[in-house]
């Protein structure tokens, strides 16, 4: 039996970029009619990028039904990267120990979200 199930990889990673895009509209929409300073807005879309992550890896690991962590924590290092990727194309920036920490931590969120989601069934 395949340890990784692509469909539940997959599924959870649209599921994570559905639910980013969702939490950023509402985050601009509060931002332009509050007083919101817009520094704030940076930390909560990191907060919401976790979030997001956390249940994606959740949903992989619910549709793939066993090794949980390892479904749920390719959510979040395929997220990542694809982040970056899309981040390069109109800010060029050199990879950084921060970065390579911000995607450990990616993968390490959605792995437990993997755990609580093949806990789920």
């Amino acid at each position: 039996m395949s340890k990784v199930k692509v469909v539940g990889v997959f599924r959870g990673l649209i599921i994570s970029i559905a639910l980013l895009l969702i939490s950023n509209l509402i985050l601009g929409i509060v931002t332009s009619y509050t007083s919101i300073a817009i520094s704030l807005t940076s930390r909560w879309i990191t907060i919401f990028h976790y979030i997001a992550i956390f249940i994606g890896g959740a949903i992989a690991a619910y549709s793939a039904e066993n090794n949980g962590w390892l479904n749920g924590g390719l959510v979040g290092l395929i997220y990542m990267v694809a982040i970056v990727l899309l981040g390069l194309l109109w800010y060029p920036f050199n990879l950084s120990l921060l970065l390579a920490l911000k995607i450990l931590i990616a993968f390490i969120v959605s792995a437990l979200g993997g755990i609580i989601g093949i806990n789920i069934i």
